[in-house]
């Protein structure tokens, strides 16, 4: 096993004079990130997680809202009473320069436009 320990330091030793020239200078700003020391940092490294959101699952459950709330909301339906239907019914058409109007709209018009 002596053996086994010999390799071992000679590699060790290979390893450390090979990235003895190498030196990591950004270990304030990593130590920074991983560990925030104010709220803003906190809440600034929370914005910056990247989340995965599935696709399939949020599109059904929106379908699933959409459909129920389509089949909820009943829009109400306003009835006119028999006498406007009547009185759309005994409209007049007229033409005045060119343009065809509902007569009776047509003389409200010119009554404010007179006044």
């Amino acid at each position: 096993m002596n053996t086994g320990n010999t390799e071992r330091e000679a590699i060790k030793q290979q390893l450390d004079e090979e990235l003895q020239t190498i030196h990591f200078k950004g270990y304030e700003r990593v130590l920074k990130m991983t560990h925030p020391p104010t709220f803003g940092a906190r809440l600034f490294a929370l914005w910056n997680k990247e989340i995965e959101i599935p696709v399939k699952p949020i599109g059904a459950i929106g379908a699933i809202i959409l459909v129920i709330s389509l089949t909820l909301h009943q829009p109400e339906v306003k009835h006119q009473p028999q006498q406007s239907v009547q009185q759309h019914a005994n409209r007049e058409l007229i033409e005045a320069g060119g343009n065809t109007y509902w007569k009776d709209i047509y003389e409200q018009a010119v009554k404010r436009h007179e006044n």
